[in-house]
């Protein structure tokens, strides 16, 4: 790698197949109008990688890193140093060149959201190191990670798309999501961070063969809900996929569990019990605002307006 250099990737929304989409369900995913920056320049101080995280409250992480050994010098989080060395070097395994000279690096990488969100902080990182290295995001992200994938396919796509996993490979089909009802979605962050690593692997532990039925239900359903243009009728769809999931998981929906008196329907999104979930309601901006204030939910996104759409027809 040579500097300097300069990046961007996109956040992610997994709308459709939570879990099941590691066992080969076909989910809907959605890229996001905020995601991550990287720029790498030359650094002051030779066979030292210097490297800062931000994200809108400011710098969340500095680390000192020696070159070309990769090995941690000093670091304001020491798990996060631990993640951030074992993808370099992942990606070295992948170009042995990277990295691989005793020039000092400054890199500087900003995130467009809170990194507590659980919209791409890590996905987007693999994205942006893989194409700084020129080499195959998706063979770095099963280096480090248990995950399906679909949040890297969202960072390196600017449309929406069907993703799923195929004997382990991905097969990902650039879609339209942009239904006529789209005011009618708000996207909610629920306030408590979810590991998605941990939730992963208590998933993994599960026999995926005892699935199958349902995996090829919620299958069906993301190909419905994304050619769906009835607010009736997807609001049908996605009870009925929470319906499922909440038989998968062995766990009440989030609806029954915190908003019983929502008036329409509400969808978990990725792991079950943090992060965002979406709510689809003919209530109105005014409702829906004042409905999670008073549940001390401030965060409420319109889809629109976080969410990348297009005008592509699915299977085109």
């Amino acid at each position: 790698m040579s500097a300097p250099y300069s990046g961007y990737a996109n956040g992610k929304l997994l709308i459709t197949c939570e879990y099941l989409v590691m066992y080969g369900a076909l989910s809907l995913a959605v890229p996001l109008t905020v995601g991550q920056s990287i720029r790498v320049g030359r650094g002051a101080e030779p066979g030292i990688l210097h490297w800062e995280a931000g994200d809108p409250s400011g710098t969340w992480f500095t680390a000192r890193i020696k070159l070309p050994d990769l090995e941690i010098i000093a670091s304001s989080d020491e798990k996060a140093a631990a993640w951030l060395t074992a993808l370099l070097k992942a990606t070295r395994t992948l170009n042995r060149s990277f990295l691989s000279d005793a020039d000092g690096i400054q890199v500087i990488t900003t995130l467009d959201f809170d990194r507590y969100w659980g919209l791409g902080s890590s996905s987007t990182l693999i994205a942006l190191i893989a194409r700084m290295a020129n080499v195959d995001a998706f063979s770095l992200h099963r280096a480090v990670s248990d995950g399906s994938g679909y949040d890297v396919a969202c960072a390196l796509h600017d449309k929406p798309v069907l993703f799923r996993l195929n004997n382990g490979i991905p097969d990902i089909r650039q879609v339209s999501f942009t239904p006529s009802f789209t005011d009618q979605l708000y996207l909610i962050y629920l306030g408590r961070k979810q590991d998605s690593s941990r939730e992963v692997y208590e998933f993994r532990k599960k026999k995926a063969s005892g699935f199958q039925k349902e995996t090829d239900e919620v299958t069906s359903l993301s190909d419905k809900i994304v050619r769906c243009n009835n607010f009736e009728e997807f609001s049908t769809l996605i009870d009925r996929h929470e319906q499922i999931m909440s038989s998968v998981l062995g766990q009440v929906t989030i609806k029954e569990q915190l908003f019983q008196d929502f008036q329409g329907s509400i969808k978990s999104l990725g792991a079950w019990g943090g992060d965002f979930i979406m709510a689809a309601t003919a209530s109105g901006n005014e409702y829906v605002k004042r409905y999670f204030a008073a549940k001390g939910l401030e965060v409420v996104f319109p889809f629109r307006s976080l969410v990348k759409s297009t005008d592509l027809t699915p299977g085109k």
